[in-house]
């Protein structure tokens, strides 16, 4: 077999094996894209296949053209160093690319369906439905207004449903519609559920080899052995420390020993004879502990493991155990009844929703895989062609493969014999699209299987090529700790081929024993890349905002090593830059959090879009507006415009709905509408498409943006700069393409969208260097030298379990049964029953989240190259104790790298990494010395036991490295929050700052507090000069800080509704009330009421109510002439159609006589940047300033 120098012995096997189907396990960074691209190189150049005989599938159209772009490169350099007969068929490659499926799945089944669509009566120029929720929605509630009307729904809504709002009738039936669309032959599949789940239970009052008598059955052992551990863990505690009446009877009753020795053996029986209807066994009573002369701490750890030996199984028992199977036959029958009614009304539901696709030629992403499913199954000349023109099928990304895409490729490659072969490369740890339905057993059964069997081949890479060994041993340690198939779904410690290893010879050159010594040695002396655990200890009976203090800690980590660390790269070191560092966070809820306070700060910072350039919502909308200023027939388009955000076209979904006439153009629909919207939406159309004959497109493009506000639409959104940016790159664009008429603009559009060409995003930073937020989800494939995973603390969703109706692929469907009963003086309450099998149900839905969080985890942590930072809150510091407690009595065995299942069991990763580091060194050390902690924390807290118990686990951890784990370092560190407060960030990175007001502000904690540069930032760069106020001294100035009154103030008009109806008096109470406000803010804000209520009862606020838009709070950034980025927010912003208005209020405490001259002398500065601002933004509208002082109840216009 050939060899390639640059890669290592299982690279080569992937590349040059013929002759088999071939699973390729490919760990983070172990050059899995390398391995494709070389692998169809080889197949090019070696055995002289044509691409276009090549499918390689892939899971997004970013990757597929990554795959395009690196085969591109490839070719070019062979060409020039080949033979001149393999030189023409090197070129003929490259022309044949264009037309070769290397393309996610939608977009191959989206070309296979316009091409042979025709033979299963399918209209080959279908439009895709992107986003069909609302349309959905739409024609669910008109089958609902037909099905009210019969009397079989009445009853059974009447039977299953109170009120008439339908929501949780609907969620059940798109839960049901979703399904359909997952699962192979979904027909077949409800038989197979009725058959093996309802008649097996109803027809032979038997769980044997039901779907759920496996599940069961492991529920019931695994919690069998985690008490039965419980139970030798306490025998053996109880002689270590000498509690004998554990061991002794009295007169009357039996030692504890005794009755949980015969409980067990009962327990051992009953599974034996598969019993399990009997295992609901009471423990007998038992002696009295006698806790004479035992310390409490014994005590305590007595009683503990006693209770956890008495419960574990009975609480499993109880939750997942039917009581009888007589009950569990009577509510499968009513259940099923249910069950077979919403069956019916989904399909009744499916086919209206078929038939309006039909009748507009629209497919959704559903139907483009159901469809060529359908065209492949029926159609034998077509799935015939194609398995006569592949060689191969390569699946990139495979782990994330769900049964309909498996089922697809197999209808191809095993068309007929011999089969095409398979070349499938994952990762089953990086498996986190659950949510999509990808289906982890597709990859595991060949995981477990390939290798075993002749024709098919594994092959497992060794190597990460990604990461430093400390990062790479750092998560081998944590893996090691606490993954297994029972939570992560896969063997970690107990599995080489899962770890990660790293290759001393391709990265260091260590080619002798010698070199490899002085790189251990190396890594044994490196400090700077140590993985940092940083956690913010909440305060006890106080309430703040933990995500605002954990953004603060990042940010000042961030400065210390920007410009500091030194990083380590292939063409030398250099020091560490902003654009070095990614936030990682498991959702988006907390971006703008991160981001108000990272701005504050001045850490430049971009949060990046879940979808590339022209996927963004921003560059669609204008895309679709050209396409139908460019086509009045193009429905699609002409919709998008319609329905989108716009001044002047904004129509609602549900008018759209009701006037398009079938079979009839949206176009021509509109002019037959007779109504005054639809005239005066076709007059602008009109005269849009007039201007677009006469001027470029570009213009065109930003007379629509500013004539209908997309501009400041935009703007308001989340990420508003990212997607403003957007925009006006599109318009540079069409700028460069000036020359090319609106017909070609739009079909330039259509190729590059088609052909699935991207770009990215506009970057805000001008120099690029900017820390990025995005989610783990969006990092995935991505490398980044400096890692920092936030919100470690963050609860794992368990909604799954929860839900009305649940269903898991191997289990089945089951809903909770409803009856109607009288109640004492109430009649005929509707009650729902929990099913007797949803504990089965929800334990196994729990426990696929707890692993795919797991998994989540291991993609996080994967992303770093050379650094890695978690952090996270700590809600008490007994947490510490309490992790170190749990290892303690459970895992005190060293040698055993796993954790106990029962400590491994979380809501949340905070769990995991600390239970993992409780044995390590580094944290062992940092416990004994109280390195841990910061100064506050070691002032306020005993921590001696913290100590205590780091001193006993010192004795076991001699054992707790490998050679993939002895270069695992750590430092953590437990941060009070009054010690983030006192933070001093370096002063050149607070731009115009004022920073004594910076720190005043910041010792007032609350949620959501408005930034404390929103004036600062602006007036700072004023030069005021020492001015002197007439004071009023009619307020006790001591009792109410100047500060603290006016963020106090901000915030409450912030919260205040825009409602005229609304009771001043009401309103005040419930904001101050809620859980922002301390006390002493809510007496500052008492003692402010009278000034708050004249505003509300002001010219001012009654201006605001009466606005086109109103925004409160709103955020800018304006670059002045010296090139600087002023950054700020105003208090309000009206928006009219021929006038911007901005107010500003303020709580200088001033005299009630002041002149209005003093008054617009004091802030004209600031007012000034503030007008010129919205001045360079809408250069067509008038601009006035207004400011409110609310001591003195006046206001001045500038």
């Amino acid at each position: 077999m050939k060899k390639d120098k640059s890669l290592n012995d299982e690279q080569n096997l992937a590349v040059y094996s013929r002759g088999s189907s071939i699973l390729v396990s490919a760990p983070a960074g172990s050059g899995k894209t390398k391995i494709l691209v070389n692998r169809m190189m080889s197949l090019i150049e070696d055995d002289h296949v044509s691409v276009d005989s090549l499918l390689v599938l892939t899971f997004t159209k970013a990757a597929a053209l990554e795959m395009k772009q690196r085969l591109v490169e490839s070719l070019n350099k062979r060409i020039h160093i080949v033979d001149d007969s393999l030189k023409v068929h090197l070129e003929k490659q490259k022309i044949l690319l264009n037309d070769a499926y290397i393309t996610n799945f939608h977009s191959f089944c989206s070309d296979l369906l316009s091409q042979y669509g025709y033979t299963i009566h399918l209209d080959s120029k279908f439009e895709i439905l992107e986003n069909p929720t609302l349309i959905k929605e739409n024609i669910l509630n008109q089958c609902l207004e037909k099905w009210v009307q019969e009397k079989e729904f009445y009853d059974f809504y009447q039977e299953n449903y109170t009120g008439y709002q339908f929501n949780s009738f609907k969620e059940i039936l798109f839960q049901l519609d979703n399904l359909s669309h997952t699962v192979y032959h979904f027909d077949d599949y409800l038989d197979q559920v009725k058959i093996k789940l309802y008649d097996r239970v109803i027809n032979d009052q038997t769980i044997e080899d039901t779907p759920f008598e496996k599940p069961l059955k492991k529920i019931l052992h695994e919690a069998f052995q985690e008490a039965y551990d419980s139970y030798l863990k306490l025998e053996d505690y109880c002689q270590t420390y000498g509690l004998g009446f554990y061991f002794e009877e009295t007169k009357k009753l039996p030692a504890p020993h005794t009755v949980l020795e015969n409980y067990f053996q009962n327990l051992k029986e009953c599974f034996n004879q598969g019993k399990y209807f009997s295992m609901g066994i009471e423990i007998e009573k038992h002696r009295m502990a006698s806790y004479k002369d035992v310390d409490d701490s014994i005590k305590e750890t007595y009683k503990s493991l006693l209770d956890q030996t008495k419960n574990t199984f009975s609480k499993a028992y109880q939750k997942c155990m039917p009581s009888s199977i007589e009950e569990l036959s009577e509510v499968l029958k009513v259940s099923y009844r249910h069950l077979e009614i919403y069956l019916k009304y989904l399909k009744e539901f499916q086919k209206e929703y078929q038939a309006y696709k039909k009748s507009l030629s629209y497919l959704d992403f559903n139907d483009l895989e159901q469809y060529t499913l359908q065209l492949l199954s029926e159609n034998q000349g077509v799935a015939q062609t194609l398995y006569q023109q592949f060689h191969e099928i390569m699946i990139d990304e495979y782990q994330d493969t769900n049964e309909i895409q498996e089922n697809l490729i197999l209808l191809i490659s095993r068309f007929q014999e011999p089969e095409i072969n398979r070349f499938m490369v994952g990762d089953m740890k990086q498996s986190i699209y659950r949510f999509r339905k990808a289906d982890l057993d597709i990859f595991n059964e060949k995981y477990l299987t390939y290798g075993l069997e002749d024709n098919n081949q594994r092959i497992d890479l060794k190597f990460n090529y990604r990461s430093n060994k400390i990062v790479l041993d750092s998560i081998n340690y944590i893996f090691n700790a606490i993954m297994d198939r029972r939570y992560g779904g896969l063997e970690y410690d107990n599995d080489p081929h899962a770890q990660l290893n790293y290759d001393f010879l391709r990265k260091e050159k260590c080619d002798t024993d010698e070199k490899l010594q002085q790189a251990m040695l190396r890594y044994d002396q490196e400090k700077r890349f140590d993985s940092e655990i940083m956690l913010v200890l909440k305060p006890e009976d106080e309430t703040v905002d933990m995500i605002e203090y954990e953004a603060k800690m990042i940010g000042k980590k961030i400065h210390e090593m920007v410009g500091h660390l030194e990083l380590d790269f292939y063409t030398g070191n250099r020091l560490a830059k902003y654009q070095d560092i990614v936030v990682l966070m498991r959702n988006v809820a907390n971006f703008i959090t991160y981001k108000k306070g990272f701005d504050a700060i001045s850490i430049p910072n971009l949060i990046v879009l879940t979808k590339g350039f022209f996927e963004s919502n921003e560059i669609l909308d204008c895309v679709y507006f050209l396409k139908a200023l460019d086509n009045c027939l193009d429905d699609l388009a002409l919709i998008s415009l319609l329905k989108g955000n716009y001044k002047k076209t904004h129509f609602d979904e549900n008018w759209l709905y009701l006037h398009k006439i079938e079979n009839t153009s949206m176009y021509e629909s509109l002019k037959q509408a007779a109504d005054q919207e639809a005239i005066d939406f076709l007059n602008y159309y009109h005269k849009m498409q007039e201007f677009a004959r006469n001027h470029p497109v570009y213009e065109v493009l930003e007379k629509f943006i500013k004539e209908n506000e997309y501009d400041l639409f935009i703007s308001s959104l989340y990420n508003g700069k990212q997607r403003y940016a957007n925009v006006q790159l599109l318009i540079e664009m069409l700028k460069a393409d000036e020359g090319l008429s609106l017909y070609q603009i739009v079909h330039k559009f259509e190729q590059t969208m088609t052909l699935g060409i991207d770009y990215k995003p506009a970057t805000l930073s001008s120099d690029g260097d900017a820390v990025t937020f995005m989610t783990i989800h969006q990092s995935k494939g991505l490398e980044f030298p400096i890692v920092i995973v936030n919100q470690m603390n963050h609860q794992f969703n368990f909604a799954d379990g929860k839900a009305p109706l649940i269903q898991d692929k191997n289990l089945g469907i089951i809903l909770n049964p409803h009856q109607k009963q009288d109640l004492g003086d109430f009649q005929n309450v509707l009650i729902e029953y929990p099913h007797p099998l949803r504990g089965i149900f929800s334990t196994v839905l729990d426990n696929e989240t707890i692993n795919e969080e797991m998994r989540i985890l291991y993609v996080a942590l994967t992303r770093a190259s050379q650094k890695l930072i978690l952090t996270g809150g700590l809600k008490e510091i007994n947490m510490i104790e309490k992790w170190q407690k749990q290892v303690i009595d459970y895992a005190l065995d060293a040698s055993c790298h796993l954790l106990p299942a029962t400590i491994r069991k979380s809501n949340q990763m905070l769990n995991w990494i600390m239970l993992a580091l409780i044995r390590h060194p580094d944290f062992i050390q940092q416990c004994i010395d109280l390195s841990l902690f910061d100064e506050k924390i070691k002032n306020y807290y005993d921590l001696d036991q913290v100590k205590n118990n780091a001193l006993q686990l010192k004795l076991y951890q001699e054992n707790t490295m490998q050679l993939n784990t002895c270069h695992s370092k750590f430092h953590t560190s437990i941060i009070d929050v009054h010690t983030i407060d006192e933070y001093i960030y370096p002063t050149s990175q607070i731009e115009n700052n004022d920073r004594e007001l910076y720190l005043k502000n910041s010792q007032f904690n609350y949620q959501n507090k408005a930034p404390f540069d929103k004036t600062v930032a602006v007036t700072s760069i004023i030069d005021d000069g020492n001015r002197f106020f007439e004071r009023d001294d009619e307020e006790n100035e001591s009792s109410m800080k100047a500060t603290d009154r006016g963020t106090l103030v901000h915030l409450f008009l912030e919260l205040y509704p825009l409602d005229k109806e609304l009771n001043f008096e009401e309103c005040f109470q419930n904001i101050i009330q809620r859980s922002l406000f301390n006390e002493e803010a809510r007496t500052l804000l008492n003692q402010y009421k009278v000034h708050l209520e004249s505003f509300i009862e002001s010219d001012i606020y009654q201006l605001m109510l009466k606005s086109s838009y109103c925004y409160k709070e709103k955020e800018f950034s304006f670059l002045n002439e010296n090139k600087q980025i002023i950054h700020g927010i105003f208090d309000v912003l009206c928006i009219n159609e021929d006038k911007i208005t901005i107010i500003d209020y303020k709580t200088d405490t001033l005299a009630k006589n002041s002149s209005d001259e003093l008054l617009k002398e004091l802030h004209q500065g600031q007012m000034y940047y503030y007008k010129k601002i919205m001045k360079q933004m809408f250069p067509n509208k008038e601009v006035e300033a207004i400011v409110y002082y609310l001591h003195i109840h006046r206001y001045v216009t500038l």
